[in-house]
């Protein structure tokens, strides 16, 4: 758990759990209670563990998930994953570069997606 980001996990019937999401971008190696029962293509929200707010990417792609990612030189880029438990689709946008990862990423290749909400 020492490289893992720490996320609350929302299912569909408001059950609240705490994910471990590895840090390696796609690494898929994940962590959460035994106890929640997810099957493949589950959808399920991801909440920030301090302020409680959904990190869903936007409105148009309820199924991606963004973060803000700063590295040791303080560059901040976006990590945006996916919300669907068993896809693994990775992207991280630093400038005009995008780096794609996991088997599932083709899903979501449409250019004009990450442009809808790119920070500045």
């Amino acid at each position: 758990m020492g490289n893992d980001i720490v996320l609350i996990m929302k299912q569909k019937d408001g059950t609240r759990s705490i994910a471990f999401l590895h840090t390696e971008l796609g690494n898929y190696e994940s962590q959460v209670d035994p106890d929640i029962k997810l099957k493949e293509g589950d959808v399920v929200e991801f909440l920030c563990p301090l302020c409680n707010n959904n990190i869903e990417y936007h409105k148009e792609k309820t199924k991606l998930a963004r973060m803000i990612r700063v590295d040791d030189s303080k560059i901040q880029s976006q990590v945006i994953i996916s919300k669907v438990y068993g896809e693994y689709a990775t992207y991280h946008i630093e400038g005009e570069k995008i780096m794609s990862y996991g088997e599932h990423a083709i899903r979501y290749s449409d250019p004009e997606w990450y442009l809808k909400n790119n920070i500045k």
